[in-house]
């Protein structure tokens, strides 16, 4: 199956092969297999098979969490965060501009606010720190940007998908 997905503002092509409990992932130069471990609901344990030298396989487990709503979707993967947008066969991919709302994958609280609104921040940096079933999860920046709004305070418990903080791209 192949999948269109808006990645930082960018379309990529992804295609997923499932076959029983594994998948095969490709997408630009990139290829992987991958198969469940375990699953709960929203959370899921991924050994990763990845191809090495010589005949060596690589493979490593991946914790995450996921969570959808409509065509959006958010991954949560050892730590970091990434948000992607499905784009609907034969749909035109509009940008209205160029600000993004970030959102915890799963429910949380929130732990510690790493920025101040006006900081500008650059791609990957931790913004905001969640902490749920004593794991630490960092909201990261996704591009270099300017905090537009702060939606959250410490000590606030979050759902999936409500919006935490705002940030606006710096676009050279």
């Amino acid at each position: 199956m192949r999948f269109k997905v808006l990645l930082n503002n960018e379309e990529k092509e992804i295609d997923v092969t499932r076959q029983g409990d594994r998948l095969r992932v490709s997408y630009d130069d990139l290829s992987f297999e991958a198969r469940f471990i375990h699953t709960d609901e929203a959370h899921f344990v991924l050994e990763v098979i990845e191809p090495g030298p010589e005949d060596f396989i690589c493979r490593k487990r991946i914790r995450a969490a996921g969570y959808k709503n409509g065509d959006e979707r958010q991954l949560w993967a050892n730590g970091r965060l990434v948000s992607y947008q499905l784009v609907p066969e034969g749909a035109q991919r509009e940008i209205d501009g160029t600000t993004t709302s970030l959102s915890a994958s799963i429910p949380a609280v929130v732990s510690e606010i790493l920025v101040e609104v006006g900081n500008k921040v650059t791609a990957g940096e931790n913004l905001i720190l969640l902490e749920s079933m004593k794991m630490i999860l960092p909201i990261k920046a996704p591009y270099d940007g300017v905090i537009e709004s702060i939606n959250c305070s410490p000590g606030e418990a979050v759902q999936p998908g409500v919006q935490l903080l705002n940030i606006e791209q710096i676009v050279d």
